[in-house]
């Protein structure tokens, strides 16, 4: 009989496995075949498998295969944030961690900025990351990071991040809304008044008026200009000029009103007179009084006149001397002018110096008793007890007592002395000495 050999070749991975089945029979079979190109197997015994296995190729062991690694997968290669400088942050953003290798995936994730947080940072196998930016102080512009995925046994991943900042819309404001100052012309300037500004950037300041000035023309944020008036620069009543301030391409406005009233004035009088006596004593002071509402000034026309003020503020004196030293004889005059803005008096000032005038002295004595008296000497000088032939001021006949000397000078001092003379011009000596003063 045939023996009827069937094999069974199963190929697992990394073995190979033959299974034969045997019908038991006892009849020699020529050959069979355990695999294509193998040679003939002759069945000689009742132990067939046995043989058979001895014919079987060797079997060889297979290498054992590589441990399975780990793979970051991501849902996002990037991630973009933007918002406008002073607004709050933009929503956070979801990245979505697999494995999409094999084994097990323990992620970490870190960033290269502050602004951003990560949360949570670390995970074991699938997981998200909520990435949430923070606006803080960043300013205006496009701001970039790294966010870095790194697991045991797997590449690193990097994500790179961008947050644009854009501008806040500009905003400024201007407290109060207009200014209102008065003054009087030619009186003080009005007191000094602020505005105040609120913005979010940098501003500029300009005025359209030389009246009116600005402590500052620049500023950042928030800030106080102070405007003050220069009544010296106007001359119209009323007066009106803008503040204008710029930030970005908005601008605000001040309006600003200067009323100017011409302001009150008034002197004592319009005249004054003087009278003096060339080489004496100069006249008394005379004064004006000045009511204003204003600041004023006081101007003189002479050199013999003097003001003992030349400016003043409301209600003052002005006192008015006068030198004759420095006049002529006859009369002199000069203008006294006191401004207050636009408002103009004068005051005339007349000196009239009389020439020097003289004087007399009386003088008496006792009389003589000698019987050949011929008469007697009178003596002047304006040195005491300084005399000689040179001061005889008179001789007078006969037994005269008394004497009138004329001619005496203002503001002098003279000193006299009499003495008696005979027929033969023997002369006595002198009496005592008087003196006069001329004033």
């Amino acid at each position: 009989m045939r023996q009827t050999i069937r094999q069974l070749l199963l190929f697992p991975i990394g073995f190979c496995m033959v299974s034969s089945l045997f019908e038991p029979m006892n009849v020699p079979t020529t050959s069979a075949f355990a695999a294509t190109g193998d040679p003939p197997i002759t069945t000689a015994s009742p132990t067939p498998n046995s043989r058979l296995m001895s014919r079987m190729p060797t079997l060889r062991r297979l290498t054992t295969p590589p441990t399975p690694t780990p793979a970051i997968a991501l849902n996002s290669l990037g991630f973009s944030f933007s918002s406008q400088q002073g607004n709050s942050p933009p929503p956070p953003q979801v990245l979505t961690v697999s494995n999409r290798g094999g084994g097990i995936l323990n992620w970490n994730a870190t960033t290269s900025t502050s602004w951003l947080t990560l949360s949570p940072s670390s995970g074991t196998g699938n997981g998200t990351v909520t990435i949430s930016p923070v606006l803080g102080s960043l300013g205006v512009g496009t701001h970039t990071g790294t966010i870095t995925l790194s697991a045991p046994g797997a590449q690193p991943v990097a994500i790179p991040v961008t947050f644009s900042v854009t501008p806040a819309p500009t905003s400024i404001t201007l407290s109060p809304s207009s200014l209102t100052y008065t003054g009087v012309s030619g009186g003080s300037n009005p007191t000094n008044q602020s505005v105040n500004v609120t913005a979010n950037s940098n501003w500029t300041a300009s005025v359209n008026a030389a009246w009116l000035k600005l402590s500052t023309t620049s500023g950042s944020g928030n800030g106080t200009i102070i405007t003050s008036v220069d009544l010296g620069n106007v001359s119209t009543q009323t007066n009106t000029a803008t503040i204008s301030v710029t930030a970005g391409n908005t601008t605000r406005t001040v309006g600003v009103t200067l009323t100017l009233s011409p302001g009150s004035l008034t002197l004592s009088s319009n005249s004054l007179a003087f009278t003096a006596t060339q080489g004496l004593a100069n006249p008394a002071s005379k004064t004006i009084a000045v009511q204003s509402n204003g600041s004023w000034t006081a101007t003189k026309t002479a050199t013999w006149l003097s003001l003992s003020q030349t400016s003043g503020s409301a209600n003052g004196t002005i006192t008015a001397n006068v030198d004759t030293s420095k006049a002529i004889q006859g009369e002199n005059q000069a203008t006294v002018t006191v401004t207050s803005g636009t408002v103009i008096k004068t005051v005339t000032i007349t000196l009239t110096l009389n020439a020097p005038s003289s004087s007399s002295a009386t003088l008496t004595w006792k009389a003589n008793s000698e019987t050949d008296l011929a008469g007697y000497k009178v003596y002047r000088s304006t040195i005491s007890g300084k005399y000689d032939q040179g001061n005889v001021i008179t001789m007078l006949r006969g037994n005269v007592t008394s004497y009138q000397a004329t001619g005496l000078q203002f503001g002098k001092t003279y000193f006299f002395v009499v003495t008696a003379f005979d027929i033969a011009g023997n002369e006595s000596g002198y009496s005592n000495e008087v003196s006069k003063s001329v004033y």
